[in-house]
């Protein structure tokens, strides 16, 4: 045993104590934040737009598309035969202590044809990183998670495009495992602009082929953790003249989430009002077409909510929003709520320690032939050692 567990229980109990205390008083809070909701469908929409514009371009709200908040969407009827496209990534990051420095990115997709009787179609796409304008910034750092994870994010909607571009004359879903809005774009201030503009080009670009091939597409993030709306009902409640930085940051929704909120109010099955993501990052996708926009949907038999967020041309077009919401719903019959079609493609893309083992023993295999000896570092090496928590006395 590698920790002390007599000091740690006494630890356990008191964060088990505070934790339930904290609970009860977000609950309590709860029924105030549904209150606030149905508040805001009276709000004129010019007295809204001024506190929108005086929270300022860093607000992280929801900017709501219709009158009522509080309105809610009872489940369409399936098409009776459509297409269900899910596409993940996983990759094995650069490993200092490896003999070769590469990354690698595997994306794996499924292909559902519902109500057509064929079996699924699957589909793994690896691609190995190990060119110097891959692995190296212009500063001569090395290539950091954040910019892998954006290259695998566009790798996954190349992939959804493709197989789009397959289902030409069917009605098509898309599903990725996340949400929409580049995660690398909102961390600008932390990356190399020229990489960061480049992989949101090339993003935008696979959503603008996903629009051209009809597919209506959507992220799904299970379990979200958002709390966007609750944002907008605290700035509904602050008058005009005291929106400050201070006055926004002080929310007594805090600790609250949307998914709570709204938990609380949709009926299962039904999917919630739909919000704009304000976000600077969000601009920057309206201006390319494809601003972000989310809802909440409540699949059968769950007593959670997914939050689903859509370019804002599957807001504005009934019969593909009506698409994402029925097919969301089929394809979480058989897991509890959550798409199939995404957690298939999850388990296609999955990659581990063997196979980074296996790519490893390969590249020293095809070197050595070179007369080139690779090994592991020291460090890396004495901690496979210890791995197995055998003591080794001197």
């Amino acid at each position: 045993m590698t920790i002390d567990l007599p000091e740690l229980l006494p630890q356990i109990q008191q964060a088990g104590d505070e934790i339930a205390q904290q609970l009860q008083a977000r609950a309590a809070r709860l029924p105030e934040a549904v209150q606030a909701l149905s508040a805001c469908t009276s709000l004129d929409r010019d007295a809204l737009d001024a506190k929108l514009a005086k929270a300022g371009d860093r607000w992280p709200g929801a900017v709501p598309t219709t009158g009522d908040l509080t309105k809610s969407t009872p489940p369409p009827p399936p098409p009776a035969t459509f297409s269900v496209l899910g596409a993940d990534g996983s990759q094995i990051l650069p490993d200092r202590h490896s003999p070769v420095l590469y990354y690698m990115i595997n994306i794996g997709s499924l292909m559902i044809t519902v109500g057509g009787g064929e079996a699924p179609v699957t589909s793994t796409q690896t691609r190995l990183h190990f060119n110097e304008e891959d692995l190296y910034l212009a500063s001569g750092s090395l290539v950091g998670p954040e910019i892998i994870h954006a290259r695998r994010d566009v790798q996954e909607l190349a992939e959804l495009a493709r197989l789009a571009g397959s289902c030409q004359g069917t009605q098509t879903l898309a599903l990725v495992d996340n949400g929409l809005l580049l995660w690398l774009a909102l961390q600008v201030q932390d990356q190399p602009r020229q990489i960061v503009d480049e992989l949101t080009q090339a993003y935008l670009g696979q959503l603008s082929a996903l629009r051209a091939a009809g597919a209506a597409v959507a992220g799904v993030i299970d379990r979200p953790r958002h709390a966007n709306v609750l944002a907008l009902l605290h700035l509904v409640n602050l008058r005009l003249e005291a929106i400050t930085e201070e006055a926004l940051r002080t929310n007594p929704y805090r600790g609250l989430t949307d998914r709570a909120l709204f938990a609380s109010l949709l009926e299962q099955g039904d999917r919630s009002a739909t919000f704009i993501y304000a976000s600077p990052v969000n601009r920057a996708f309206r201006a390319a077409g494809h601003e972000i926009a989310f809802f909440y949907l409540r699949p059968p038999g769950s007593d959670d909510v997914l939050r689903v967020e859509i370019p804002a041309w599957v807001a504005e077009a009934p019969g593909l929003m009506d698409l994402v919401h029925a097919g969301i719903l089929q394809q979480g019959r058989a897991t509890g709520g959550f798409p199939y079609a995404l957690a298939r493609a999850h388990e296609i893309a999955r990659v581990g320690q063997a196979e980074r083992q296996l790519v490893d023993d390969q590249l020293g295999t095809t070197l050595l032939a070179h007369g080139i000896h690779t090994r592991r570092s020291q460090k890396a090496i004495t901690k496979r050692w210890l791995g197995g928590r055998k003591r080794h006395s001197l």
